[in-house]
């Protein structure tokens, strides 16, 4: 009888349109080597046998962005939600809205530095409960077109100084349940704007490619809000310094 013992899943959608990727379309690498994870359909990768501690995998797919991700394996199998974002020759219907991300930090470019893009675009979800508390894990929400919304999904609960990135598990009728409580308290009517993560190159830059020409937000987890834009059709750029 062959065992082994899981160590890592991974969904793996696409970021423009929250579809699965076909995982035989995928080429991965962990830790510098080339891997063949187990396709399962919705798009999941499945890793096998890994030793415990952190693992880096790559992902490439012809169309879209690299992507990175860095996790730790263990007695419990990490379960990952991964987006591919567009890239050189990604099949879009009409021009995407472009922009390009510039961060520095003390006059350098910050290469290597992972932040959020979030996107005043697609299904409107809005908190619709007076107060949202500290430790909640489940919200009360507004949202125009609920199956629009594909799960698990990351957020943006934009809120000034006190914004904060939650990822959404579920969401049934008017009730959203987190994946971690919130981090603060949060008011009625806060937008919950879809967010992707990105990785600065070695210039310090990053060029995404938007759907249509929104209001888009940057955000870091232990530095909050970074600046906005917003977009016209065609190219757009965003300068940020971090502190």
């Amino acid at each position: 009888m062959i065992s082994f013992r899981v160590g890592g899943v991974f969904r793996v959608r696409d970021a423009f349109t929250g579809l699965p990727v076909v995982p035989s379309k995928v080429l991965c690498t962990l830790d510098g080597r080339p891997c063949r994870p187990v396709g399962k359909r919705e798009g999941y990768l499945v890793l096998t046998d890994l030793p415990a501690g952190p693992h880096r995998l790559v992902l490439r797919c012809r169309g879209y962005r690299e992507e990175t991700v860095d996790f730790t394996a263990g007695e419990r199998a990490p379960e990952l939600d991964v987006t591919l974002k567009p890239g050189v020759g990604y099949p879009f219907r009409r021009p995407p809205a472009r922009l390009t991300v510039t961060l520095r930090r003390d006059g350098a470019p910050a290469a290597g530095t992972l932040f959020w893009l979030a996107t005043a675009a697609g299904p409107e979800i809005k908190l619709a409960q007076s107060d949202a508390e500290t430790g909640a894990e489940s919200l009360r929400l507004f949202c125009k077109v609920p199956d629009a919304v594909s799960v698990p999904a990351p957020l943006l609960l934009e809120d000034g100084a006190d914004s904060e990135l939650v990822v959404l598990r579920d969401l049934q009728g008017e009730t959203g349940w987190l994946e971690r409580p919130l981090l603060r308290p949060h008011g009625r009517g806060r937008r919950l704007l879809p967010a992707q993560r990105y990785r600065a190159d070695d210039a310090g830059a990053v060029t995404a490619l938007l759907r249509d020409p929104c209001e888009v937000l940057a955000f870091q987890e232990d530095r909050g809000l970074l600046g906005r834009a917003e977009l016209d059709q065609g190219g757009n750029t965003l300068e940020l310094t971090l502190k």
